[in-house]
């Protein structure tokens, strides 16, 4: 997880397809989760990192409006909406990676820019999760 670098985790093929910039911006809001955001029309996708959480340990320390188990490319995995943010055109796709996990983004400029934020985070982050460490 150490050597992981969520800033190049992308290929530029795939962010444009994910209808963002293939330039990436710094976007490491804590300093034991960093990351980069890829701007785009109607929204933003942003990749972090985090090797003191587990899926798991995320679950029970955070508050949040959802937080669902589920599948990404045969790992742990869940769908995750912060507290407050339902309706708000945003979603998190939290997967497990190495001996932490990676935080898939997707924020959309407005509330009904994208119509299925989580849906279309998961179509992303199961394209993509088999190239996380292991």
């Amino acid at each position: 997880m150490e050597s992981f670098d969520p800033c190049t985790f992308f290929k530029s093929d795939e962010l444009i397809s994910f209808g963002v910039s293939t330039e990436a911006q710094d976007f490491t809001q804590v300093s034991f989760q960093p990351g980069c955001t890829w701007n785009g029309e109607k929204q933003d996708i942003a990749l972090q990192k985090n090797a003191d959480e587990t899926v798991e340990s995320l679950e029970k320390g955070g508050s949040f409006d959802e937080y669902t188990r589920i599948n990404v490319a045969g790992r742990d995995a869940a769908r995750m909406i912060v507290s407050g943010a339902t309706g708000q055109g945003s979603c998190i796709t939290v997967v497990s990676a190495g001996d932490g996990i990676v935080l898939y983004q997707l924020v959309g400029y407005m509330r009904d820019s994208v119509a299925d934020p989580c849906g279309d985070l998961e179509k992303i982050a199961n394209q993509t999760a088999s190239r996380l460490p292991a």
